[in-house]
């Protein structure tokens, strides 16, 4: 199933916007956010991100990635998180450099039922 058929789907069933309990926040992307100007680079930064992926664990809740920093730099990680931001505004994204390290660790989180969406979104390599 491609994202945007998971995104609609969970739009479909846990509807747009907050619930009434305003401590839930409910799992809606607005696939609109992003500008049609700015798909295209959207596109190849998450097709780039996804491949820079060398290992993933799991959170309570959500997943860390560690990026191989040869294959993304920095600055293009930060540019998929400014634009990721805004059609997910559910999810918690941060990005963890340390020291002279090469690689980066990008940190995804969120609400309860956020997970199957991040591994829909970036799938263990190891079992493709």
């Amino acid at each position: 199933m491609n994202l945007r058929k998971m995104l609609s789907t969970f739009v479909l069933v846990m509807g747009v916007g907050m619930s009434q309990d305003a401590k839930e926040v409910v799992i809606a992307c607005n696939l609109n956010a992003i500008s049609k100007a700015e798909r295209p680079r959207y596109a190849d930064l998450t097709k780039r991100l996804r491949a820079s992926v060398k290992d993933r664990s799991e959170l309570p809740d959500g997943y860390s990635y560690k990026l191989d920093g040869s294959a993304i730099p920095l600055s293009q990680v930060g540019e998929w998180i400014s634009l990721e931001r805004l059609c997910c505004p559910f999810l918690t994204l941060k990005i963890s450099v340390a020291g002279g390290e090469r690689d980066w660790l990008l940190i995804l989180t969120g609400p309860k039922g956020v997970k199957p969406l991040l591994m829909e979104e970036f799938p263990d390599q190891r079992r493709n």
